[in-house]
């Protein structure tokens, strides 16, 4: 039996709480729950007594008081313990019992534990329980009290445990534990308390009353003169509530550590920590790309004592604390005298940088620290993506290395140029966006005259903007002689990234950023309402609203004609064909007619809406199109949260997902049945392996194509045989991805997603898109929200591949994630019992069981199970199954080596 039960071994040498009373002359009693004497010193290395003081005496004991010189901190490692005058019953054993013999059990042991009348007898080798002496048959056992608890247990675990049962076998071999001698005291500095003057208004934690009743109780028993154990009605008058103290002192227990507010989820499981600094960001176009500048104040508080040895070094101060105090001086008076040495200081020193919410791992990125004197942050515009930050207000916290070993991991794991890479679909994660990318669209559209002439390069004719935007790039790649818009710079971009290394990938990432900027200033784009009017719109508006059918009126609406009028007649087209701003459903909404619009029921109203928003709208027009703004107001404040907790139920069932780095073939033969509808899927299966005449076959850049409209049979960690997954199951992605926990960066991808997802609502504003056909029904972006929840809770009449492809088909209509992401979940959510169903040796004979989700946690870690839900279970399971089910959460909290 697990140390759980083995009450008298951990007890065995801990001192002994004696007395209920607290305090004793302004001091905490030597007996008493918060003893000096028991638990250790209040203050490091003093003495109750104040006789024996300071660290040269550390390691002895004061020989009036009798206090250990030590450090305060053992008085959260020091456990004590309550000695009972009679035995109680173990709540653990009792929970254990009730969960292996059911109600009948817990029916017989609560009468006797209760009734002071109940005698246990055995009948027919039956156990029956009565208040009547005389209906004992003669020559019958009879017994009572406790030892009538200890014969039903002994006697059923004998029974049971001989028919082969393991759990009554262990009941067995650890009845001894059945009954409690000694109560455990937690450590006195787990269950504060604070005094006021003359002991008044004195607060304590709320377990002290429960350890106080049961020494109280004990005092009462220890000093009466009668012998309790002589007579049944004065031992159950004593025993009764000295049960039920000890049985709600463990119920308390389980309540500080389960719930929300417990100390599990409170204090362990995603707590907000404190951050060095924290300050609004704008953009510095003039930084590289793994500089960011922080406020120079900042840096005087964060930097404070080696700022101060500077001072020292160069003979300012003699003393380190008049050097600190001339710091805190300049930061008071916002003095710049110490700027050169700061600049000086922070030369070489990363930082990391963070944006919340923290969706994924793109929102936590090291820099090369700069400094300024203005009190913002200034980071580089194009690391903005990862962050998913803008400039209106957001802020976002500083984290300093203080070791040289965490200063090294920031250098080599964080560093955004060592994260060029978004690990939910391989896409590149630093990306320009609008001036850039409109500059770059007007140097290589002919929007400079004088750039239009053309020159020799390379061996090659071009104009001379596009020779610029040729020479951001290495000298090798191959000249790119075409307009360049948004999709074609980010897969010009990808390419070289996958090409180059991340030194290259940088100097192009800024030179891309340096000639944007410049050429989107000169080319200076702006907007007046009086270009924004079309020739000609009004009867191609009313063409667009001729036929009576209102579905051929949507499709009109929102075809390719309309949106080519507006690209001919449109003086800002090239914002939207650059890819830089806007849409051209916005566009048609500004000039040309809002068009149809979808109501609370995302029915879509009959009567569209004709006017321009140029043109203004009539007043029921007007009252119409509120619908859709509400609607997408509405649902960006209810659904934010419910996405946020998905994301977080996500990693909490992922955590334990990793593979292993030295395996690489586990030998599954099964396989995941996968078809590639187009060249896009087939990129989201780059570095998969799929079984063909009995090979494995790796899907790469060269070949992803020849993959395209097949069915195939793809190795995938739904059906890995090992416990940390292989390669071949999971793909060689895991290289790129710098991690072996890829449940969790699977977990990830789904949530930053689900947050996505939720904010498009409310740039749609509930405006009716055309899917063809009669239907008059508009899709609703959050009811993907709702079915990606209901696949992932709702999964008992499911299976593997209806979940993955349904996962895939709602995440990937407006983003691109990995496959091996989704199957990485899925695979989570099916097992057998508690065990999960890839790891069986039999699973070809067992099909597998669908849990929820959030059932997830529970089944693979004690330490969560014990978080979330039905802590009393997750006791029980901890005592039968140790070691069996044992996640990184709980590897982290008793020290383990995680990579184990």
């Amino acid at each position: 039996m697990p140390k759980l039960l083995n009450y008298s071994g951990f007890c065995e040498n801990l001192k002994e709480v004696t007395s209920p009373k607290p305090i004793i002359k302004r001091r905490f009693h030597p007996d008493g729950l918060f003893s000096e004497q028991i638990f250790g010193p209040i203050k490091n290395y003093t003495c109750q007594c104040g006789t024996y003081y300071g660290i040269s005496k550390s390691g002895g004991t004061c020989p009036i008081c009798n206090v250990d010189i030590v450090s305060s901190v053992e008085r959260r490692r020091r456990f004590a313990k309550i000695t009972l005058p009679i035995p109680v019953v173990n709540p653990l054993f009792y929970d254990l019992l009730v969960s292996l013999g059911g109600s009948e059990i817990k029916k017989i042991i609560d009468v006797i534990m209760r009734d002071e009348k109940s005698i246990l007898f055995i009948h027919d080798e039956e156990f029956v329980v009565t208040t009547d002496p005389e209906s004992i048959p003669s020559g019958a056992q009879s017994f009572e009290r406790v030892d009538a608890i200890k014969e039903l247990v002994e006697t059923l675990s004998e029974r049971l445990s001989n028919d082969g049962i393991k759990e009554w076998e262990m009941v067995k071999n650890n009845i001894d534990k059945l009954l409690l001698d000694e109560v455990i005291v937690l450590p006195a500095d787990l269950r504060p308390t604070s005094k006021g003057i003359n002991n008044t208004n004195q607060k304590a934690d709320t377990i002290n009353r429960y350890y106080t009743q049961i020494l109280t109780k004990r005092e009462i028993m220890l000093s009466t003169i009668i012998d309790i154990k002589q007579d049944k009605s004065i031992y159950y008058q004593y025993y009764g509530p000295l049960q039920k103290d000890v049985n709600e002192l463990y119920n308390h227990i389980l309540e500080k550590l389960s719930k929300k507010e417990g100390l599990i989820r409170g204090n362990i499981l995603g707590k907000r920590i404190d951050f060095s600094g924290r300050a609004v960001i704008i953009p510095d176009p003039l930084l590289k790309i793994d500089q960011c500048c922080l406020p120079y104040l900042m840096i005087l508080e964060l930097f404070k004592i080696r700022i101060a040895k500077k001072l020292i070094e160069k003979n300012k101060f003699k003393m380190i604390n008049q050097a600190v105090d001339f710091i805190e001086k300049c930061i008071e008076l916002d003095s710049p005298a110490l700027f050169e040495i700061a600049k000086e200081v922070i030369d070489g020193e990363v930082c990391l940088l963070n944006r919340q919410p923290s969706l994924h791992r793109l929102s936590m990125v090291g820099f090369y620290i700069k400094i300024s004197l203005d009190k913002i942050i200034k980071i580089h515009p194009l690391s903005c993506a990862g962050f998913n930050a803008d400039f209106d207000g957001d802020q976002m916290a500083v984290y300093i290395a203080i070791t040289e070993e965490a200063k090294q991991e920031i250098i080599d794991k964080c560093l955004i140029t060592k994260n060029f890479i978004n690990p939910s679909n391989g896409n590149l994660a630093p990306t320009p966006s609008q001036d850039i990318v409109l500059g770059i669209y007007a140097l290589t559209s002919g929007a400079f005259p004088d750039l239009n002439d053309e020159v020799e390069y390379k061996g090659k004719t071009i104009t001379k903007g596009r020779k610029k935007f040729n020479l951001c790039f290495p000298i090798d790649y191959e000249i790119i002689d075409e307009v360049i818009d948004k999709k074609k710079l980010l897969k010009i971009l990808n390419d070289i990234e996958s090409k180059y290394s991340h030194i290259i990938m940088s100097k192009v990432l800024d030179k891309i950023k340096k000639i944007g900027f410049k050429y989107s200033t000169m080319f200076g784009a702006t907007i007046s309402l009086g270009q924004c009017k079309i020739k000609g719109i009004r009867s191609f508006r009313d063409s667009l609203y001729e036929s009576e059918d209102v579905s051929q009126q949507l499709d009109k609406v929102n075809s390719k004609d309309t949106t080519n009028m507006l690209k001919e007649n449109f003086s800002y087209a090239y914002m939207i064909e650059s890819g830089s701003r806007g849409s051209w459903d916005q566009a048609r909404q500004i000039l040309l007619t809002r068009g149809f619009i979808s109501n609370f029921n995302l029915q879509i109203l009959p009567n569209a809406i004709k006017h321009s928003l140029i043109e203004g709208l009539t007043k029921r027009e007007f009252f119409n199109s509120t619908y859709g703004c509400r609607k997408g107001l509405l649902d960006v404040a209810l659904n934010t949260g419910t996405s946020g907790y998905l994301s977080r139920k996500l990693i909490f069932a992922c955590v334990n997902v990793e593979v292993d780095p030295e395996l690489n073939d586990c030998g599954t033969g099964d396989g995941l049945e996968i078809y590639v509808e187009d060249e896009n899927m087939a990129l989201l299966l780059i570095d998969r392996y799929y079984m063909y005449q009995g090979e494995d076959i790796k899907v790469t850049m060269e070949n992803y194509k020849d993959i395209v409209g097949k069915n195939l049979l793809f190795r995938s960690p739904i059906f890995c045989k090992s416990k940390h997954l292989c390669h071949k199951c999971y793909g060689d992605l895991w290289r790129k991805l710098h991690s072996r926990y890829v449940g969790v960066i699977a977990a990830q991808s789904l949530g930053e997603c689900n947050t996505q997802l939720v904010l498009r609502t409310f740039h749609t504003s509930g405006v009716a898109t055309s899917k063809g056909g009669d239907s008059m029904h508009q899709d609703d972006i959050v009811g993907d929200l709702s079915s990606a929840s209901k696949c992932l809770h709702d999964v008992k009449s499911s299976n593997y591949k209806s979940i993955v492809d349904r996962l895939f088909k709602i995440y990937n209509t407006n983003r691109k994630i990995y496959h091996v992401h989704f199957e990485c979940v899925v695979s989570q959510l099916m097992w057998v019992g508690y065990k999960k169903w890839r790891l069986l040796s039999n699973r070809d004979e067992v099909p597998p069981e669908y849990v929820s989700v959030q059932s997830v946690p529970s089944n693979e870690s004690w330490l969560l199970g014990l978080a979330f839900s039905r802590p009393r279970q997750h006791i029980v399971r901890g005592v039968f199954e140790a070691g069996n089910y044992y996640g990184v959460m709980d590897k982290l909290l008793t020290g383990e080596d995680i990579n184990k």
